[in-house]
């Protein structure tokens, strides 16, 4: 049995539920689907096709957001930022395209690893906030962004201590994250790593994300945003050591 040509097996199953966890933690939480997808689709398919359904299927659904977070953008420190992105992505595409599959596993486990322990501790950015520094956090995010898919981390932490409001940094990031994926797919696409079967993937996988963004939605409100953060950071935690190259013998594989 096949899906759009993908074949109804254990790797495509694991996925599609780590997807409804994604979205789902993601709907409740405001954040988690590449961190949680990221290592549960290198594991499956590979980083490079994780890398792709990211970027599809997180996409189609953010439209309605970024169209109302446009009036509230500040230009000044978003264009900084997405500069910074696009500069460095390319030395993460690099890093994608030529590293070995169980390298890139790693790395992308291990950033997320770290990512969610800075996010749980509560730290944010409290250092100069210039040109050069905007520059420079969109530059790390786009080498992480292009080499595992998590480019959210170093421009969350950036943004959050802004003292201009939740309503401001939600713009920014919307945005942000809107033109960090047109930038992603143009440089996946330039460097060859978009295929029929990862485009296939995303689109099998895209109609149950979008149904668990709505429930995770329908969540919101039920505990306190700290034990949402703190439940969603259980859970990228569990998905990136869970799926950490070291275990690939205790699951049967080679």
């Amino acid at each position: 049995m096949t899906i759009l040509g993908i074949p109804v097996d254990a790797a495509l199953l694991v996925l599609l539920f780590a997807i409804a966890v994604a979205g789902i933690v993601r709907g409740f939480s405001g954040f988690g689907t590449g961190m949680i997808i990221g290592p549960v689709g290198a594991m499956t398919f590979g980083p490079q096709a994780a890398i792709v359904i990211l970027l599809v299927i997180d996409s189609l659904p953010m439209l309605p957001l970024i169209l109302s977070a446009l009036k509230k953008v500040s230009l000044r420190e978003l264009l900084p930022v997405a500069a910074g992105y696009g500069l460095i992505l390319p030395l993460g595409i690099w890093f994608l395209k030529t590293g070995d599959t169980v390298t890139l596993r790693w790395f992308m486990s291990l950033v997320i690893l770290v990512a969610a322990a800075i996010l749980w501790s509560g730290w944010v950015y409290r250092g100069p906030r210039n040109l050069a520094v905007r520059i420079g956090v969109g530059g790390i995010s786009g080498f992480l962004g292009g080499a595992a898919g998590v480019s959210g981390p170093p421009v969350i932490l950036y943004w959050m201590a802004l003292s201009t409001g939740a309503g401001l940094v939600r713009a920014n990031l919307l945005v942000y994250f809107a033109l960090a994926q047109v930038l992603s797919g143009t440089g996946l696409v330039v460097a060859g790593i978009v295929n029929r079967e990862s485009l296939m993937l995303g689109l099998v996988c895209a109609p149950l994300y979008l149904v668990a963004l709505l429930v995770g939605a329908r969540l919101f409100g039920l505990a306190s945003e700290s034990t949402y953060k703190r439940v969603a950071l259980l859970i990228v935690i569990a998905a990136a050591i869970m799926t950490l190259p070291v275990l690939d013998g205790l699951r049967g594989q080679a």
